[in-house]
Order: structure tokens, then sequence, then C-alpha cells
């Protein structure tokens, strides 16, 4: 039973409007009657002019709820997301990366509200600002977000799915950035273990990953791991996408200067 059924109900045993106080129960002459709110109390909205609340279900423990929203609200929703995402787009291609961060931004809050924090548009849009972040080289707010994002995609899709692992990777990344090297390579290579196991060796997302870990070594002052590193990517690279692979191409480049610099070649 809502609060407009329990007002029907009640409204038969209100005083009739126009009626008189009681003997006694009016104030002084000219004053407001003080029983009128309570003889003739405020309607509430009807059921038309409410909103449709937006409410979680009930879900078992450990699982994430589903929210609730009404098909108009849905739709405005929907309808700001294109916006957004079209606002978006637009300002990374002219490599806008704080604007586009900001945008983002901006709708994050009140999807999660509407939606919960771990609903996948939610999820997408807090992506896409992490990697502006990044793109705009604020590796420490983009490190964050990064991980919090790797968490919530494990606890929907497990661990070594893609989307966790991809945002392990860019938390990795942002460590490097900011100097933690060591804790860089570790987490890379934690990474790289799960990408063996669950693709290949020589995956898109494994080839970046030992690529950057062939470079962090070098960063590191480790020029004899990173030659072994980098030699066995090219080899991999070569032998699955030629030796014209941006990746093979970079490799090479780095391995002609480290030859010359620990052999004098």
């Amino acid at each position: 039973m809502d609060v407009q059924e329990v007002y029907e109900r009640l409204m038969p045993f209100l005083p009739v409007p126009g009626e008189s106080s009681a003997l006694g129960e009016a104030g002084p002459p000219g004053a407001p009657d003080p029983t009128g709110l309570y003889r003739r109390p405020y309607a509430p909205r009807t059921r038309a002019e409410r909103r449709p609340p937006v409410t979680p279900d009930t879900a078992a423990p450990g699982q994430v709820a589903e929210h609730v929203v009404s098909p108009p609200e849905r739709e405005l929703l929907r309808a700001r997301l294109r916006e957004v995402d079209e606002h978006y787009i637009a300002l990374m291609e002219e490599e806008r990366y704080t604007q586009a961060a900001e945008v983002a931004g901006e709708m994050i809050e009140p999807l999660a509200k509407a939606l919960g924090a771990e609903n996948k548009a939610v999820l997408r849009l807090r992506q896409r600002r992490a990697v502006s972040r990044q793109l705009a080289g604020d590796h420490r707010a983009a490190l964050p977000e990064f991980e919090a994002l790797a968490e919530a995609f494990a606890r929907i899709s497990g661990p070594a799915g893609e989307a966790a692992r991809d945002c392990r990777a860019q938390a990795a990344r942002c460590r490097g950035e900011l100097g933690q090297v060591t804790e860089a390579l570790t987490e890379l290579q934690a990474v790289l273990d799960v990408e063996r196991a669950v693709e290949s060796d020589v995956s898109d997302a494994a080839v970046e990953l030992r690529r950057d870990i062939g470079m962090l070594l070098l960063s590191q002052g480790n020029p004899e791991e990173a030659r072994a590193c980098l030699e066995a990517l090219y080899e991999d690279v070569v032998l699955v996408h030629g030796p014209r692979h941006d990746v093979a191409v970079e490799a090479a480049e780095v391995l002609a200067t480290l030859r010359r610099e620990l052999d004098g070649e």
C-alpha cells in the first residue's frame, strides 16, 4: 500500500471542505485555523506525477544487484549516453584528452546512481576516462582508476577476463611512467603469464606486454636482460607477422642500438 492509497482510504473520515471547527477548537478571530493542517491535509502527488522509483533488486551474496529503470528513464539515459559518446570521440580525435576525460566523467555519477556502479555502461565510461587521463599524461590520476576497474572486471568476468587483464596492464604502465619500474615490471610479467595461458605468446596483447617489459628493463639499467627479451620478441613477431610489423621494426631498431653499445658492432 502506498501513500496515495492510504490518503484515499482516510478521505471519508475527514471533515468535508468548508466545515467549521468544533466549538473551542477555533483560534482568535481572524487567525488561521490551527486545526486546518489536520482537518484537510495536503494530498500526496498523484501516481502519474511521481517518477517511477529506481531501486536495486536483491542479489545473492557476492553478486552485483541489477538496477530497475523505467522505460522513459532508460530512453533518456540512452540519449544522453549517445551525446556523451559523440562528444568524447570528437575530442579524442582532436587529441583533446583532458577535455575528453571530463566529458566522460560528467556522466559517470548519474549513470551509476541509476544503473549501479558496476553496470557495463558505467564501467565503459570509467575506462574511457582512465584512458584519456593516461593519454593526457595524468598517470597519477589514471592509475587508481585502472586498478579499481581491474578489480571490478575481475568480479564480473573473472581475473583472467580480457577487460581485467587490460586494466591491470594499463595500471602497470602508469606505474612505469611514474617511476615505479620494479612494481610495473612485476605486474606486467604477471599479466603476461595470464595472457600466455589464456591466449598465446604472440597475441596482440602479449606482444605489447613483451615489448613494454623489454623497454622497462632497458630503462631500469638492465641492457642484457632487455636485449634477451627483445630478441625473443623480434623472432616471434617476424615468424608470425613478418619483419614489417610495427613492433618488429621498433624492436629491431632498439636491438641495433644495444648491439652497438654492448658488442661494439
